[in-house]
C-alpha cells in the first residue's frame, strides 16, 4: 500500500533539471558533434552515463539536506528522492508533500479563548490550510515518525495546521547557481563543446 500511495501521488520536485535545452535537429546535430569530439565519442552512452552521475549526486545532496532540515534520518521524504530521464537531461522526483516542506504552507491561527501563540504563525508560505481539520491519514504519517500515540499525533496535526510549516527552500539550497555552472563546464570538458545548463521550473502552483 505504501508503495502504490508513493506511485500514485508522487511529483516533480518542483523543478526540472534539464542539462542541454535543445530542438529535435539542435539535438541531432549536437549528437553528430558528439561523435567527432576531441575525445572521439562515437555515441550518446557518455552523456547517459555523465547525467547518471550527476543525478546521482543530486540525489543525495537533496536527501542529506532533507535530513538536515527536518531532522529526519529515515523519513518517507528523504528515502522518496528519485531521478527519471528526460529528453535532454533528466527529473528529480519526491513525495508529493515535498513541496510542502519545500516552499512552506501558512497556518491557520484560530486561537481560541485565552489561548495564546507560542510561536509565530507562518504566513509566507506558497500554500495554506484551509482549517484545522486533521485527516486519518495525515495522524497516521505524524505516528509514524513522531513515535507518539494516535491521540497525541492528532494533537501535533492541529499544531501544525495552526502554526503552519516553515519554508525549508531545499530546493534552492541544492541547485545553486555553481551547481550548474559546474555541470555545464564538466560536459563541455568531456566533450569539447560549448554548453550551458538550465533549470526549469516543472510544478504548477496549487
Amino acid at each position: 500500500m505504501v508503495e502504490l500511495l508513493q506511485i500514485e501521488t508522487r511529483r516533480r520536485i518542483s523543478k526540472q533539471v534539464d542539462t542541454i535545452d535543445m530542438t529535435k535537429q539542435e539535438e541531432d546535430k549536437y549528437l553528430e558533434e558528439l561523435k567527432r569530439s576531441p575525445l572521439g565519442i562515437g555515441s550518446s552512452e557518455v552523456y547517459t552515463n555523465f547525467l547518471t552521475d550527476i543525478s546521482n549526486d543530486l540525489i543525495k545532496s537533496f536527501r542529506d539536506v532533507i535530513e538536515k532540515e527536518t531532522g529526519s534520518t529515515s523519513g518517507d521524504l528523504k528515502k522518496s528522492v528519485v531521478a527519471f530521464p528526460s529528453k535532454n537531461g533528466f527529473e528529480i522526483q519526491a513525495e508529493y508533500y515535498y513541496k510542502f516542506v519545500d516552499s512552506g504552507v501558512d497556518g491557520v491561527g484560530q486561537f481560541q479563548g485565552a489561548m495564546k501563540p507560542t510561536r509565530p504563525v507562518v504566513s509566507s508560505g506558497l500554500y495554506s490550510f484551509e482549517n484545522l481539520y486533521v485527516p486519518e491519514a495525515m495522524a497516521k504519517s505524524i505516528r509514524e515518525w513522531s513515535g507518539k500515540s494516535i491521540e497525541q499525533s492528532y494533537a501535533i496535526g492541529v499544531n501544525i495546521k495552526r502554526y503552519g510549516i516553515k519554508p525549508k527552500n531545499i530546493t534552492d539550497k541544492v541547485i545553486t547557481d555553481a551547481v550548474l555552472e559546474r555541470i555545464a563546464e564538466d560536459l563541455a570538458t568531456l566533450t569539447g563543446l560549448n554548453i550551458e545548463a538550465r533549470f526549469n521550473s516543472a510544478f504548477d502552483v496549487k
